[in-house]
């Protein structure tokens, strides 16, 4: 590639809306969450683990000031940052973080593409 094409290639670290959406309940927990953290917190991180046949599992956890700007993707809101590592933001594009009930609540719908009903690795179904 030639190299003004490549200096006019930009590698974009905020997340919008269409990645993942915070409700207002979900704000207001993490503004309240950020402000009685300590000082070297910069933000939440959002994270991806697990697979196999009981799927991916989603968590939060503190991000601290050494987070890698150049790396991470971070969705900014009044009063807190949300940090997502790019291959876990594959996993999480349209997921939805709400808070209900005193707990954080990943919404996510899945549309299996050419699912068969099951997976075929255990025997347990799937899909």
């Amino acid at each position: 590639m030639r190299s003004d094409v490549m200096a006019a290639i930009e590698y974009s670290t905020r997340i919008g809306d269409a990645e993942m959406h915070i409700t207002p309940a979900a704000q207001s927990q993490f503004v309240e969450i950020l402000a009685s953290a300590d000082d070297e917190i910069a933000g939440i991180r959002v994270f991806v683990s697990g697979g196999g046949c009981s799927g991916m599992a989603y968590g939060m956890t503190y991000a601290d000031a050494t987070v890698d700007k150049d790396y991470d993707s971070v969705l900014e809101g009044p009063g807190f940052k949300i940090y997502v590592d790019p291959v876990a933001l594959n996993y999480l594009q349209g997921c939805e973080i709400d808070f209900r009930d005193s707990d954080f609540v990943f919404n996510k719908v899945f549309q299996a593409v050419g699912g068969s009903g099951t997976c075929g690795g255990c025997g347990g179904g799937g899909f």
